[in-house]
Order: C-alpha cells, then sequence, then structure tokens
C-alpha cells in the first residue's frame, strides 16, 4: 500500500517544521535584541524586513539551482548555511552586521523554503502527490503558531544572546533530522540560467494576488 507517511516524508516533515519554528522564533527575539544594542526606531524596521528583500529576489535563482543541480544535497547544503547567522547575531552586535546577516538569511531561505516542498512531493507515491503536499504545508501552519511562542519563552528565561544559540541548535537538529532521509537523484543535466525562463507566467496572475 502506498503511503503518505513514509519514512522520507515524516523526517522532512520534521526537517521543515524545525526549520519554520526557528525562523518565527527569532521574529520576537529579534526586535528586543536591537533594543538591547541600541537600535532603536525604523532601523530595527530595516534589521526585520531586510531578509524579505532578498528572498523575493532570489527566488528565481532558487528555482534554478533546485531544477538543475541535486536537490537533496542543495537542501542540506543550504540549511546548514541557514544555522550560521544564529550564532552571527549575537556576536556581531551593530546595525550593518544584523542587516548583512538578514539579507543573507533571505537568499538561504528563499532555496531551504522552496527545496523542501520539492523534496517532499518527490518521496510521495505519485497518486497522492496532492494530498501529500497540502499534509506537507502543516508544516508552515505549525511553525507560524509555535515559534513566537518559544521564542517569547526562550527569551523569558534567558538573555537575547543565549536565546540566539537555542535557535542554533534547533536547526542543528533540523540538519541532523534531514541527513537520515538521503534522497537518491540521477545525474542532472544543467541549462544555462536565463532570467525570463526563471518565471511561469500562468502562475504570475496568482502571484500578484
Amino acid at each position: 500500500m502506498e503511503k503518505i507517511w513514509n519514512k522520507k516524508f515524516v523526517l522532512l516533515f520534521i526537517t521543515n517544521l524545525l526549520m519554520m519554528a526557528t525562523f518565527y522564533a527569532a521574529v520576537p527575539i529579534l526586535p528586543i535584541y536591537c533594543q538591547q544594542i541600541g537600535i532603536t526606531g525604523s532601523r530595527i524596521g530595516i534589521v526585520l524586513t531586510a531578509m524579505s528583500v532578498t528572498t523575493v529576489i532570489f527566488r528565481p535563482v532558487a528555482g534554478y539551482i533546485l531544477d538543475n543541480f541535486n536537490r537533496y544535497h542543495v537542501y542540506m547544503l543550504f540549511l546548514a548555511l541557514f544555522c550560521l547567522p544564529f550564532l552571527g547575531f549575537p556576536l556581531l552586535s551593530f546595525f550593518g552586521a544584523l542587516v548583512a546577516l538578514r539579507l543573507y538569511m533571505g537568499v538561504v531561505y528563499s532555496v531551504c523554503g522552496s527545496a523542501t516542498t520539492t523534496l517532499a512531493g518527490d518521496v510521495l507515491p505519485e497518486s497522492k502527490v496532492r494530498v501529500g503536499v497540502n499534509r506537507f504545508a502543516l508544516t508552515i501552519s505549525l511553525g507560524m503558531a509555535a515559534g513566537p511562542f518559544i521564542g517569547i519563552q526562550v527569551q523569558n528565561h534567558m538573555s537575547s544572546r543565549a536565546s540566539f544559540f537555542v535557535l542554533f541548535f534547533m536547526t542543528l537538529a533540523a540538519l541532523i533530522c534531514v541527513s537520515f532521509c538521503r534522497i537518491q537523484y540521477p545525474k542532472v543535466k544543467r541549462k544555462k540560467f536565463v532570467l525570463r525562463q526563471a518565471f511561469y507566467k500562468p502562475a504570475l496572475p496568482f502571484m500578484f494576488n
């Protein structure tokens, strides 16, 4: 019998849940941390929104990378890179460095966020891809709900700097989890990157909506 909840799907589900929870746990921690190190007013907003800029800009490139390289290896690499900023935040405590780290996170997250759903679809039985992907999307909702709660609870019991180390270990747990997945892909014939081909025109109305 073809199962949605096979071993690889479960590992990917847990991995993405940890990643999303970590991502949203940082949301309540960052503004308070910024205030503690003397960053105030609109500068806090710049730190918070910087990530969104590079996430959007890098999405077309992320799609190209996932289509032209081994998706599992790409995800492992970028998830490892996603861990690093949480070590950087407590060590580089000035405005320019925080903005740079958030811009960096946007690039890395654009690949990670695109890769997980794609990988989940690849490990699902062909007849149950739609149902399975819908269930996989729960990781986003659950992470969005649990993340801020985790962030607030951690910060209530630790300093902001220590909180970032907790988030680092959460992403490290996600990386360890997905390392047991071991998805095999055939060798991919790489194509040249063309920007206009990175956009699927029938999807544009849904995107703008």
